[in-house]
């Protein structure tokens, strides 16, 4: 039966007011809603094998059950262990579910099952954790793939095979946002064939297939949206500003140190970008240390000198207050008048840098959220530079826009290495320049992976560095105990030091639930050189430099992606001292051990950053651009074929057709576009 899309789940067999409350609360309120919630995984069933043929990865089976026990966990006193041996004539096989206990009531012994799960090698034994199963004389699974969906307390994925079953014809009726030329041309099936398929699966085949058409659509859509705004910023007016090479030959003869050649290649790309009369908006990649600083006050000194004002964005004063500093010093010769304008600053003084800002006075302002204020005015704002992207939104960036009267130049610098294939999905509105290079006789963080064996003698060696004057981050993958799921927590990490190996040092602790002016205090304390030890969150400040802090500890590091890690390692060695990095880890079976290597054998972020998407996916990556979410359940980041073919199927259509002759193509495009936009 083939129901409106707009009509109420209520209306369906077995769904009450309580199922209906459960149903809403998952966002599940129509049957267009419930068609479009996709199935999170599937158990395949059309390829039992036997026991004695089964290799590590997913596996399905028939089996007798054998024996069942439950027992405590040797390694933690409050976790259950529930054992279970089953065979089936070819071989045996250990199940294992920890804190199931119902588990003892569902399976009996002598009776067959089906068991699907994830074959792994464990304990010196292959076996399942945790797998589903069904009785085989109940079960009408042999043959089949069974849609497994995001599932609740209240909800689960057999309540919701059965509503899905009642309104799958409506499937008919969904919109699709991909143009039917576009998917003719690739010969991809229609929504309504593709959303039955990923529902009701036929064959492995018929599904990927499914999964490849929708998440080519997915693509497609987020790719046009970023060249939609290209297209929309490159019509816009901006100021242009001349390049002037004697000045630019005097702000490089005037540094200590020589421009790599990254630099200049990157410094050419954005002085040809402010030439024009359209705005730049232009993302600059570089490690920590690899100058990316340098290059932009190289353009602010352009911008200025063409008789505009300069306005650099940062998270956090301290950040704020470094950059100033380092600005001032990079200018000095031009007498470039600057000023920090912060909320921490007094009234009387934001009142005045205020006044000079609008009145033109002060050419270069440094700030955090302040730049935002509706009572900050601009003279003449020409060049935006927004440091550590990744923070900042995208209505923050149009507000600073609007101040300008036309789009200003932007420049946005980031220290967080973006794989390619990432970025054409997810920074596809940006150009992108990279300083992959790192200045000559900067030495390369020591990084080590250690094991529990090895504590002992690291704290030694870190006790040794910090009496020798070097200061040390510690940084933990959770916050406090409630946080943890088996993580170390800093909280308590912070205490136990404080208390005993390093009860002689000044330890101080900073975590993302401190308010913004205790992590602030702390973080000021320990950039004065008043703590030896910082123990702390990933909370600690991108981009602010500690001249002393030389040494990084990361616990768990198995924890974290490798970007993250490298992230982490850039905080220390920032000026010309040894560093190191120790990467603390129980695990050591392969698979982690080589992850986490790959640290210790490679200094360059974007290599880190592809292994990072390669073994552990996207992760956050595609999850926050801080106005929005970026939407991919079903494309991969690291499928570079599949992302070329979106972008030129992308460009093509928007080249080609008028796509307003495309509602909702063109409705889906345009509210992508708040998502995606960095501009």
């Amino acid at each position: 039966m083939s129901y409106p899309l707009d009509t109420r789940l209520t209306q369906l067999a077995g769904v009450g007011e309580v199922i209906d409350r459960h149903l809403r609360s998952v966002g599940l309120s129509t049957v267009g809603d419930l068609l479009q919630y996709y199935p999170r995984r599937y158990d395949d069933y059309t390829a039992l094998r036997p026991i004695d043929q089964l290799k590590p990865g997913l596996v399905s089976v028939r089996a007798r059950v054998d024996l069942v026990r439950t027992r405590k966990s040797f390694k933690r006193s409050r976790m259950s262990l529930t054992e279970v041996i089953v065979s089936d004539g070819t071989g045996t096989l250990k199940l294992t579910w920890f804190n199931s206990p119902w588990v003892v009531n569902q399976l009996h012994e002598g009776d067959e099952y089906f068991f699907l799960g994830e074959l792994k090698f464990a304990g010196g034994t292959f076996g399942i954790t945790q797998p589903t199963f069904e009785s085989t004389s109940t079960s009408k699974l042999a043959g089949t793939i069974v849609a497994v969906y995001p599932e609740t307390q209240d909800l689960n994925s057999r309540l919701l095979r059965d509503l899905v079953a009642q309104v799958i014809d409506s499937a008919d009726l969904l919109e699709d946002p991909l143009p039917d030329k576009v998917r003719e041309q690739y010969g991809l099936n229609s929504l309504a064939e593709t959303v039955r398929e990923l529902h009701l699966p036929k064959s492995t085949v018929a599904l990927g297939q499914a999964k490849h058409r929708m998440a080519f659509a997915e693509l497609f859509l987020h790719i046009a949206a970023s060249l939609a705004i290209k297209h929309q910023v490159a019509t816009e007016q901006s100021f242009a500003t001349p390049f002037h090479e004697g000045l630019a030959r005097d702000f490089v003869g005037q540094l200590d140190f020589s421009l790599t050649d990254d630099q200049r290649k990157v410094a050419w790309q954005i002085f040809h970008d402010l030439e024009r009369l359209h705005p730049m908006n232009r993302l600059l990649e570089g490690d920590v240390g690899s100058g990316k600083t340098v290059v932009a006050a190289m353009a602010a000194l352009m911008v200025i000198r063409a008789g505009y004002q300069v306005a650099i964005m940062v998270p956090t004063d301290i950040l704020a207050r470094q950059h100033i500093e380092s600005f001032r010093k990079l200018l000095k010769p031009w007498a470039v008048r600057s000023e920090l304008l912060t909320s921490k600053l007094p009234s009387t003084r934001k009142q005045d840098v205020r006044a000079r800002l609008a009145s033109g006075e002060v050419h270069l302002i440094i700030g955090t959220q302040a730049l935002l204020t509706k009572d900050t005015v601009f003279a003449g704002l020409g060049l935006v530079i927004v440091d550590e992207q990744h923070r900042f939104g995208v209505n923050q960036r149009l507000t600073l826009k609007d101040k300008a009267g036309r789009l200003p130049h932007v420049l946005t610098m980031t220290a967080t290495p973006i794989p390619r294939s990432l970025a054409l999905v997810v920074y596809g509105d940006l150009d992108i320049s990279r300083i992959t290079e790192l200045p000559p006789g900067r030495k390369p963080v020591k990084t080590k992976v250690v094991f529990e064996d090895d504590r002992g003698a690291v704290y030694r060696q870190v006790d040794d560095l910090i009496s020798a004057g070097q200061q040390v981050y510690i940084v933990c993958p959770a916050i406090d105990e409630s946080d943890t799921g088996g993580m170390k927590a800093a909280s308590e990490e912070y205490k136990r030091l404080e208390h005993s190996v390093f009860a002689h040092r000044r330890i101080g602790l900073v975590h993302g639930k401190l308010k913004a002016d205790e992590k602030a205090a702390v973080m000021e304390q320990f950039v004065a050189g008043g703590l030896d030890i910082l123990v702390a969150t990933t909370v600690i400040e991108v981009g602010v430099h500690v001249d002393r802090a030389n040494v990084m500890l990361v616990e768990q590091a198995e924890r974290f992606g490798l970007a993250t890690l490298h992230q982490l390692r850039g905080r220390v060695g920032r000026s010309g001292e040894q560093a190191y990095c120790y990467l603390f880890t129980n695990r050591k079976d392969d698979i982690t051990l080589a992850r986490v290597r790959a640290i210790e054998r490679t200094i360059d972020g974007f290599r880190l950053a592809q292994i990072d998407l390669e073994t552990r996916g996207p992760g956050q990556r595609t999850g926050t651009r801080q106005s929005g979410r970026v939407e991919l359940q079903f494309a991969r980041l690291d499928d570079a074929p599949l992302i070329a073919e979106a972008r030129e199927a992308a460009q093509a259509f928007l080249n080609q057709e008028n796509i307003v002759k495309y509602p909702y193509t063109f409705r889906q495009i345009d509210r992508l576009k708040t998502v995606t936009s960095l501009d």
